[in-house]
This record gives structure tokens, sequence and C-alpha cells, in this order.
């Protein structure tokens, strides 16, 4: 293609002189005859008779613009797979309204499936998606461990945080929509192997929902929609765990039928050492072994209905059951005026989780001009029981439900007029929580408390667009109304909240050529007091204390940004910068009392001032080597009072070297360095280490297996220091999915339609702003 794009502007330049030298400049699009969607990088050749005069090709929206100064007859535009169709300049009336359908070429070509052997990037007006491909580190894991290889997002494997540019608060979504789950036991639960692509969206537009200051992670999960019948088989073994799985689907042609199932088993024994030095003189040390197993299992289905070729209704369940058990040591020593003693506590978590989706998309002239109606409902219980022992005698018995029901409609449509289009839409998300804890002391008798919560947010969005062959920019405005209530048997407190806020958005970008993009863009955020900061049922501990804070207001962000990206062949490369302002901090607190207990509670504290700056090159050393470098920096002024440090940083370095040894093995080798991280309470000491992968593919590539081993060296311990006024802290952790454990998985391709046929276009359905 690269040669044929070279030949068409090379033969403008040729020794061949026409007389007449009238500059005329025509446009257009090009679209599929049988999905409406746009087709991009077809060329578009113009012809005198016989004779090729000039040319052109599509961009990635299927539009072209030509400028010639050449006398021509009539154009012909051609793309792989397509019948290629001839166009007589005497049937154009309108020269920049010309529109151009080609129509797939049936029975001519085996299907061939392609997977890209390496993850790409692509920088848009307001996100940036990361398109998973086939990378060895990210095989047989879970989507936190996928996460942990995408230098953009902070990934704390040990606890499951995520952060985005130095600062937690992220939305995480599932194809556009809310979770029940925090986000480790989301991310705990996804195979890396369904993941399509991540979108990362640190200034969200107008059509994204305003919660979530530092950004929104959107996954989307792969939608077979491959035509005819294929089934493929997964499964994986490590250090103390097992996956297995399989997903599949049968397509013909007016309806799709997808199906998928998997299980898995996940032991882990980290550990924690913790030397308490109080400034009045006082010690205690801990020694604390932790004993993790865990099991889930998944399994989802859809139908997809083809009405036409442009409208499309699908119907989707998703169930989850994810329990997991925890058997903690504690070892106290060394305790001013006390006797050494083992704490033990004994727990579980169980959660079921029921999705139901039903989607329609209803698309127009083409793919741009679409209505989508999204409807989910999500049922969720959590059971968590616990019981505390200290020298075999018994403290406590706790048990706390948690049954959550999510409904989220959303509306959305969009309207080109040619450079020019306009998007609205409006959505309702409602949650219910019944929440209610048992307790059983020693001397006490039990007590039955509950929580009951409900919110409901309706939002609303307008939002322009507009592009040239240069600029495009999208302007955008969101309203949005809140309201929650809930009820505190245990005090008879009632708590209502109601906030309405407009968000703004505007965003810009600027094509200097083929290898130059740059972006910027501008949002407002929110981040509102929810069930989690205000519901005083938190499982906790003898040493461990959940305070909950009724009287939180909302915390605001400003976010600021630019980018670029640089394309060109063998070489990538991404930059970005950004700014942000937060006010009205809702700050996790830390407080340790004299008797060892540790406080936790959220409170609004001051503002902050954040900038960075993140940056990505990609290089293809030769045929069988890629490597690449990322390197990012993070610093925040905290102008908050009563904490340790106001000078908070973070930063990153990933070196990710991929060699392909021959057609069927490749190898992977990846260091990362995270150097000194800084909290207003805590710091954590600079921490390394290199993970390794290879992959072997047999039977044409229908049987893959690959082996994985994080931290070769096993040397990535983290060192943390808790500064507090009464208190100095330090800790060390060793968790065993961060330190020496090594994976393999195999792929197997038990069913594949190998049908002369073409297969529909995938189209990426997903509420909440996220559609392409």
């Amino acid at each position: 293609m690269r040669f044929i794009l070279l030949l068409l502007f090379l033969i403008p330049f040729s020794n061949y002189t026409f007389c007449q030298k009238r500059v005329t400049t025509y446009t257009g699009t090009i679209t599929d005859a049988t999905t409406a969607e746009f087709i991009p990088f077809a060329t578009i050749a113009l012809y005198n008779d016989t004779l090729l005069v000039d040319g052109t090709s599509s961009d990635n929206q299927g539009k072209f613009r030509v400028t010639t100064t050449k006398e021509w007859t009539h154009l012909e535009v051609s793309f792989i797979g397509y019948e290629t169709i001839k166009v007589e300049l005497s049937t154009i009336e309108l020269s920049n309204e010309i529109q151009v359908i080609l129509h797939p070429v049936y029975n001519t070509l085996d299907e061939v499936i392609i997977q890209s052997e390496k993850t790409t990037t692509e920088l848009k007006i307001d996100r940036k998606i990361i398109n998973l491909g086939a990378d060895l580190q990210q095989s047989g894991n879970s989507a936190l461990e996928a996460f942990d290889q995408i230098p953009e997002i902070e990934t704390d494997l040990g606890t499951g945080v995520i952060s985005l540019r130095g600062a937690g608060n992220v939305r995480i979504l599932v194809n556009g929509k809310p979770s029940p789950l925090n986000a480790s036991e989301l991310l705990e639960q996804i195979p890396a192997s369904s993941i399509d692509k991540i979108e990362i969206i640190t200034s969200p537009s107008a059509q994204h929902q305003a919660n979530g200051l530092s950004g929104i992670i959107n996954i989307s999960l792969k939608k077979n929609i491959n035509f005819g019948f294929n089934l493929n088989l997964n499964s994986s073994v490590g250090t103390k765990r097992y996956r297995y799985g399989i997903d599949g689907n049968y397509n013909f042609s007016r309806m799709n039928i997808r199906l998928s199932a998997s299980d898995g088993r996940r032991n882990m024994d980290s550990e924690q050492w913790v030397f308490q030095r109080y400034t009045n003189g006082n010690t205690r040390d801990l020694y604390a072994p932790h004993d993790f197993n865990g099991k889930v299992s998944r399994i989802s289905s859809g139908i997809d209905f083809f009405l036409s070729e442009n409208m499309v209704l699908s119907f989707q369940v998703d169930h989850t059951n994810d329990f997991h058990s925890f058997y903690n040591d504690t070892f106290y020593t060394n305790i001013t005026n006390s006797p050494d003693f083992v704490y033990t506590r004994n727990s579980s978590h169980t959660h079921k989780t029921t999705d139901y989706n039903l989607n329609y998309r209803a698309s127009f002239d083409n793919e741009s001009h679409f209505l989508e109606i999204d409807y989910n409902v999500t049922n969720n219980k959590n059971i968590l029981p616990a019981v505390d022992i200290q020298e075999n005698v018994f403290l406590s018995r706790e048990k706390q439900t948690n049954i959550n029901r999510l409904h989220a409609f959303a509306f959305d449509y969009e309207l080109p007029l040619n450079s020019f289009s306009i998007a609205s839409g409006f959505s309702w998300n409602y949650r219910e929580l019944d929440s209610s804890r048992e307790l059983e002391l020693t001397e006490a008798s039990a007590t039955n408390d509950s929580f009951d919560y409900n919110e409901y947010e309706l939002g609303g969005y307008i939002q322009t667009k507009f592009s040239t062959p240069k600029w495009n920019w999208q302007a955008g405005l969101r309203y949005e109304c809140f309201s929650s209530k809930s009820n505190n048997t245990d005090t008879n407190q009632e708590i209502n909240l109601n906030f309405s806020n407009v968000f703004p958005s505007v965003h810009l970008s600027y094509n200097l050529n083929d290898q130059n993009t740059f972006a910027a863009g501008y949002s407002k955020r929110i981040s509102r007091p929810n069930f989690r900061n205000i519901n005083p049922f938190q499982i906790g501990n003898q040493y461990f204390q959940w305070n909950a804070n009724p009287n939180l207001t909302p915390e605001f962000s400003d976010n600021l940004e630019i980018n670029y990206q640089f394309n060109r062949n063998t070489i990538k490369a991404f930059l970005s910068a950004f700014y942000r302002y937060r006010k009205d901090v809702i700050q996790w607190i830390d407080r340790i009392d004299a008797n060892g207990v540790r406080i936790v509670s959220f409170e609004n504290l001051g503002s902050r001032n954040s900038y960075g700056i993140e940056s990505t090159f990609q290089y293809d050393i030769a045929n069988f080597w890629n490597t690449q470098l990322s390197i990012n920096y993070y610093y925040t002024k905290a102008n908050q009072p009563n904490v340790t440090w106001d000078d908070l940083y973070s930063s990153n370095l990933m070196f990710k070297n991929t060699f392909k040894l021959s057609k069927t093995i490749s190898t992977d080798f990846t260091y990362r360095y995270n150097p000194k991280n800084q909290s207003i309470f805590n710091f954590t000491e600079p921490r390394n280490r290199l993970d390794a992968a290879i992959r072997a593919k047999f039977l044409e590539n229908r049987l893959i297996a690959n082996l994985r081993i994080v931290d070769v060296f096993d040397q990535n311990l983290r060192f943390r220091t808790l500064v507090l006024p009464n208190i100095v802290q330090r800790e060390t952790w060793r968790f065993q999915s961060q330190t020496f454990g090594w994976l393999f998985g195999l792929t197997y391709k038990l069913f594949q339609n190998t049908e002369k046929t073409r297969n529909r276009k995938k189209r990426n359905y997903s509420h909440d702003g996220s559609v392409d």
C-alpha cells in the first residue's frame, strides 16, 4: 500500500504536461455498502481515459481530498476485499460531496484472522486508546496484571490500587458501564485475554459522566462476531494459581450467538513487617503473614440480531461468582509495658454479580450518523464474615452483608453535517444499597444494624464537533443532577445530599502531517460523597477502625492537558503534559492512637496543584527487535493543613524489549523502576524488577504457549515509612504477586471458520461517550 501511494504521488511529477492548469479540488467519502462504515486508506486514482494522472487516499475516517491541475475523465476507487468503483467526471454534480460506496468481494479469498503481535497506542482528540495485542507479558493474566504493563496506569498489584497521573479517584468502566465492585476485585475477575482495548480518558468530554477526578479507564471486552462457528480454549497455570476458559461464537448472517466461560483459583502468601516508634519513646513491632485463597467463576452469553445492514439489537447476560478467604496471624512483639501476643483474624468475602445489558444501535446514511440506546442492570450481593481471636481467646464475630442494585440507561444521538456534527444525549443512573452488620462481642449481646442507601443521577449533554483536513475540535456542556438518601439504624441518622452542576469540556487536535499530531483538552470533573464515604459499617478489627464522615462535600477538579504523537514507519513517540487543580480535596486520613489502633476516615482538606509529563518512545531496531522506553513524572503541591509533606511526587520507568527469534518463538524482557514516591503522610523507597516471557506457536498457530516470570531476581519488596505527629512507622511488604512467580499459559483454536466469505465488520458499542 505504501508503494502504491508513493507511486500515485510521484506520477504527477513526470514529464507529461497538460494544457489546462486550472486548480480544482474534489472531496468526498468512501463507505462500505454492507455496514455503511467509513473505509480508511482506500485508493482514489484520477484517469484521463487510460492514463493515470493524479490520486490520493482516504483518511482514517474514510474522507478524501484531491487537488489537481490535470485534466481527467473519471476516477477509480479501490481497496483490498472490495470491488473497484469507476465514477465518471460527467456524473459528479457537486465537487465537495462525492460519495463512493464500495461493495465487498465475496467468495474470492479464504478468511484470514490476524492478531497483532504487540500492543499499539492511538491518540484520539479526547482519549488515548491502548489496543492490546498478543503482548507476551499479558498472556494468561488478569486485567489487573495487564494494567501493570501499561506505563500510563500506575498499578499496585499487592493492594489493587489504580492511579492515573499520580492520583487515585479513577473511574473504571467495563464496556462503558460502572460496576458495584471496587477496582481490585473487578480487575482480578476479568481475564486479560478477554480485553480488546483500554481507553485512558484523562480529560473526558461532555459525553462522559463527570465523576472521577483523575479520569476514566474504560475496558472494552472482545465481542466475537466472526462469521460461522469459532471456538477457542485457553488455560494457564502458575505460582499457586490456575485458570481455564472457553470462548466462541456462531454467526449465521442475521444472528450471532456468543458464549464465554472461565474458572480460576489463586492462592497467595504475602508478608508484612511493621516497626512503630512513638515520639514518647514507646515501641511496637508486628509481623503479619497473609494467606489468601480465592476462586472466580465467570460465564457470559449474548445474542446479536442484525435487523438490517444498519441496525443491531444485542442482549447480554454476565454472571460472576467470586470467593476469597483470608487467614492472618499477626505477631506483636517489643511492646512497651506489655507481653508479646498473637492476634488472629479469619475472614472471607463472597460476592455474586449478575449483569443484564440491552443495546440498540441504528446507523443512518453513514456510521457517524447514529442513534444508540443502552440499558444495563446489575445485581450484586456481598457477604463478609470475620472472626477475631487473641491468644486463643475469642474476641468478636462480625458479618457484613451488602446488596447492590444498579440501573444505567443512556441515549445517544449524533448527526454529522459535512465537516460539522452535533451530538446529544442523556443518562439515568440509579443505585440502591442495603448494608447490614451483625456483631457479637465477648462481653456484650449481639447487635444487628443496617445502613440503607440510594442515589440517582440524571445527566444530559450537547457536544459539537468540527473537522478540516488539518484541524479537529469539539466543545461540549454537560449537566448533572445528583441526589442521595441514607439511613443509619444504629444512630437513627438520615443524610440527604443534593448537587446540581454544569461541566464544560473543550478539545482540539491538529494534524501537521501524516507523522505529527498535536492535541489539547480541558474538562471539569467532580467527586461526590457516596456510600463508601458515609457508610459506618465497614469491616475492621481491634486494631483497625473506620470512621464514616457524613459531612463531606464534593471535590472539584479542573484538568488541562497537551498531547503530541509522532508516527513514522519504525519510530513512534508519545508525549503528554498536564495540569490539574483540585479543591475541597476528599482526603484519606491515617491516624494511629497510643494503643496502636489505626483510625481511617475521609475529610475535605484544602486544595492541590498537580503537574506532570508522560513520554513513550518505540523503535523497531530490526525486523526481529522492538524496543520501548516510557518515562513518567508527576508532582503535586498540596495546600492542605496538618499534613507531613506538601511536596508530593511519583515517577516510573519501563524499558521493554521484544525479540522475535523465529517465526514461531518470541521473547520479552521488561525492566521497571520506581524512584522514591512521596505522599502527604508517607513515602516509599525506590524499587525495581525485571520480568521475562517467552512464547512459542505450534500447529500452524492454532496452539500458543506462553511462559512468564515476574520479578526474575525476587527483589521487588516495598519499603514504606509513615510519619504522623505522634509516631513513625516503617513497613516492609512482600506481595507474592509482585515478587518472584511464574505463569504458563496455553491457547488453542479448537474450531475456526474457514469458509470463503467476508466477515461482517466489527463495531464497538459502548455508551457513555466511548463510541468511536
